[in-house]
């Protein structure tokens, strides 16, 4: 395998100059620094200098060097901080030992991994001190989004580290997906469209079936959201999966159905499956009959969710397990209130349909609604409809989605269980 042409890449990774321009504080940022935050935005720098995305800084205060990271001239996060070490190089070679540093994580923390486990997440940007750096394997495919101009300047560097571990990780492709939240874009980097056996094609070279504690399910790589599907759920599915026997059960913006299949694996009685993506439903019957489970008496809707809880409650249906797992509803800071009216109202609908002594299982993925603040759009709900709300567990993200003691945006994902009686 050698290295495939790539028009966008730069030339060489992460220049390092000789004298490495400072960048001093008008905030007094030291101890967040210190404590594992890696960004700084562009208004906490003292006039911030006219230089290259990817230039390596010094950024400083009074009482001299505090952090050393990659300046971004066109973001309003124009540092982010990669190591705390004035003596470390901020080079190919930092990059390689921060990727092996998440291999042997994942090896340690993920359960069958490469075996009934093929999809995990092998480098979480921020959270493995490669900031704006991810790295998700789906099988043979590492797909890489870099979030930044100053991050892609690393990509090159990344691409060697995985190209010299890509036995190891049974890689034979590398592909860069150009969007971090939705929409397609991305192109073949690094190997050969992989050669998949029967049992584990799609439907198009960049489709594939990847395993999840023994659970099959497809992955498009090139099209689906994220870097193909919702890795950090994985442990959420799997949970629901033991706790779905003889249950009828509702998930909304179920996207390609991975709730469903896992509630159908563990014996569900009847599914619903809600996406108002046409393409994602059609994948998820796809996911029921890859698995073996007949279509017949589960129903898949594309249709809004919202729509779809207010027809179901009109019709008096109850599920003895209803899944809400929205988009964002906040992706900035200025969002985050009409977020919080959307979970409530969210929440009010789900509750609706949750049979007395059934459960609620309800998500949000938005950095800026925090635990306490979606934790109370629930037991607001519960409020409203007169319904006493147990919660039986409240999750984060798992084990290869680590984050840093110091930054609290890290810890994005909420996963709440709830017994509604």
């Amino acid at each position: 395998m050698s290295r495939l042409p790539h028009t966008n890449l730069p030339a060489r990774a992460v220049p390092q100059r000789a004298s490495v321009p400072e960048l001093r504080l008008a905030r007094p940022l030291r101890e967040s620094l210190l404590l594992g935050h890696p960004w700084i935005y562009r208004q906490a720098l003292q006039a911030p200098p006219d230089l290259p995305s990817g230039t390596v800084v010094d950024v400083i205060d009074r009482d001299g060097f505090v952090a050393r990271g990659l300046y971004d001239r066109t973001s309003p996060l124009a540092v982010r901080a990669y190591t705390l070490d004035s003596h470390e190089t901020l080079d190919a070679s930092l990059v390689e030992r921060r990727i092996s540093a998440a291999i042997q994580t994942r090896k340690r923390v993920i359960g069958g991994l490469g075996q009934s486990t093929t999809g995990f997440r092998l480098c979480h940007g921020e959270g493995d001190r490669l900031p704006g750096i991810v790295i998700d394997i789906y099988g043979p495919i590492a797909v890489v989004i870099t979030d930044g101009e100053a991050a892609r300047t690393l990509l090159p560097a990344v691409i060697e580290t995985l190209a010299r571990r890509a036995q190891e990780l049974s890689v034979t492709t590398i592909y860069e997906r150009h969007q971090r939240r939705q929409g397609s874009g991305g192109g073949l980097i690094w190997g050969s469209i992989p050669n998949l056996p029967d049992g584990e094609r799609g439907q198009h070279p960049f489709e594939l079936i990847i395993r999840e504690h023994g659970m099959s399910l497809l992955v498009d790589v090139e099209n689906g959201q994220k870097t193909g599907m919702f890795l950090d759920q994985r442990e959420n599915r799997r949970l629901v999966r033991d706790i779905s026997h003889g249950l009828r059960v509702w998930n909304g913006f179920s996207y390609t159905g991975g709730f469903s299949i896992a509630a159908a694996l563990g014996g569900a009685t009847r599914v619903v499956s809600v996406d108002r993506a046409p393409a994602a439903i059609d994948t998820a019957r796809r996911n029921f009959l890859l698995a073996g489970i007949s279509l017949a008496g589960h129903d898949f809707l594309a249709e809004d969710a919202f729509a779809a809880l207010q027809r179901a409650k009109s019709q008096g249906e109850l599920f003895d397990l209803v899944i809400v797992d929205p988009p964002s509803f906040a992706p900035t800071q200025q969002a985050v209130v009409g977020a919080l009216a959307a979970y409530r109202r969210l929440h009010e609908m789900a509750i609706d349909l949750v049979a007395p002594g059934g459960l609620l299982a309800a998500a949000s993925c938005s950095s800026h609604i925090d635990e306490k603040a979606f934790l109370s759009t629930i037991g607001d709900a519960a409020v409203a409809k007169r319904r006493a709300v147990q919660l039986l567990e409240v999750r984060g993200q798992p084990a290869d989605h680590p984050t840093l003691p110091g930054f609290p945006e890290g810890r994005y994902l909420k996963f709440i269980l709830c017994a509604v009686s």
